[in-house]
């Protein structure tokens, strides 16, 4: 009992975010690309908890099972409940992870699961996953993810070189198409083709303006990368205090 004990006051300290004394874990209601699956609640024995530093995972195949957790705050207990399903080509960022003990079953004798607490980069997706479900480092858009996004075609309005500057980008990463100019028409074809590779200095050598619902919308020709809106860059050389 006193084992059980401290690992409860352990992970008291470890996960005190958003869970209060290791207080369930508030609802999510946002829209993720997962899919909303019934709430099915499990209560496991919790062997170990502890913090992480913040690191990258992304999912490689499937829909890996994303959970709530509330812990118990006076025995040695977590209660997991499913909320969704993680999406592949994201990146999560993982910041605590447990160790917890199944339950022993007539087919299957009891084992020991490493789960992770991820947040996407936006952090309108968070939860529990099990560890095995998750590679290490950021998601890449493949060429075959790229194709099945569609392309879309507007007014161009302008389009000019400009002297090269540099650029960066804070939070979010910007969206990278490539344009296909119309021979006998101002028009432009745009297809998204991934997103901005994080902390890293842009060359931008072209400028352009379409119409983009009734309004003008300007982006940037990223060398190396493709077409960028502007207005998701920040001029200047990417610094590490960014």
């Amino acid at each position: 009992m006193k084992k059980l004990a401290m690992i409860a006051a352990a992970a008291a300290m470890v996960l005190p975010l958003g869970l209060g004394a290791i207080a369930p874990e508030k609802a999510e209601t946002t829209a993720f690309a997962a899919t909303k699956v019934a709430a099915k609640k499990t209560t496991l024995t919790l062997l170990s908890s502890q913090s992480l530093k913040k690191t990258a995972y992304h999912v490689k195949s499937g829909k890996p099972v994303l959970y709530s957790a509330a812990f118990a705050a006076d025995r040695a207990k977590v209660t997991l409940a499913k909320k969704g399903t993680l999406a592949t080509g994201k990146t999560y960022y993982a910041t605590k992870k447990i160790v917890v003990k199944t339950k022993a079953t007539k087919r299957a004798a009891a084992k020991k699961v490493a789960y992770a607490y991820i947040k996407s980069t936006n952090g309108k997706v968070k939860g529990w996953v099990a560890c095995s479900k998750l590679v290490a480092g950021k998601a890449t858009v493949t060429a075959k993810a790229a194709d099945k996004i569609a392309s879309k075609t507007y007014t161009l309005v302008s389009a000019k070189a400009i002297k090269k500057a540099a650029y960066h980008f804070k939070g979010t990463q910007p969206a990278v198409f490539t344009g296909k100019f119309a021979a006998d028409r101002a028009k432009v074809t745009l297809t998204k083709k991934g997103l901005l590779p994080e902390s890293k200095t842009y060359t931008a050598t072209k400028k352009m303006t379409i119409k983009k619902n009734k309004k003008n919308v300007k982006y940037l020709y990223i060398s190396k990368q493709g077409w960028v809106k502007a207005s998701t860059l920040t001029a200047g050389k990417f610094m590490a205090a960014d």
